[in-house]
């Protein structure tokens, strides 16, 4: 152990003295000077003849007719469904005005369908209510601690 470090010692050494010599030499010699580079006064002023420039082409981004037309389908299936849970929202509505309202408080069926779960919850009464409450909970109002 005592010759690793006696070797480490020596090789510090041998890169010190090499970098002193470095930075000796790179003092006495001066760095090369570049030679100035100058403009010609005669070329500077003489008339080049101008070449139109070419017509700048901007790109534009062109979606394929399938995926338009797929694009449109969704929306019209997507109307017909909503239009459709508003329909059954109506039917619900209708025979729940027939029985009791304190059925229809307790039992609510989820059809699947989020946006029509949704819309039945907030026209039952308290159902407002409710859906402030679930979003303050899921929703803490932390800028008012």
């Amino acid at each position: 152990m005592a010759g690793d470090l006696e070797d480490f010692l020596r090789r510090a050494a041998q890169q010190r003295q090499a970098k002193a010599a470095q930075q000796r030499q790179a003092q006495q010699a001066p760095p090369p000077r570049l030679k100035p580079q100058y403009s010609n006064s005669r070329t500077e002023r003489t008339v080049r003849s101008s070449v139109e420039p070419e017509e700048i082409l901007v790109a534009e981004v062109i979606e394929d007719e399938n995926s338009i037309s797929a694009r449109r389908r969704r929306v019209e299936q997507a109307k017909q469904r909503a239009k459709e849970a508003e329909q059954e929202l109506a039917r619900r509505n209708q025979k729940s005005s027939r029985g009791s309202s304190s059925q229809s408080d307790r039992s609510v069926a989820s059809t699947g369908d989020p946006i029509a779960d949704l819309l039945a919850n907030l026209r039952r009464p308290g159902g407002v209510q409710q859906a402030i409450l679930l979003r303050e909970i899921l929703d803490r109002p932390e800028h008012r601690w």
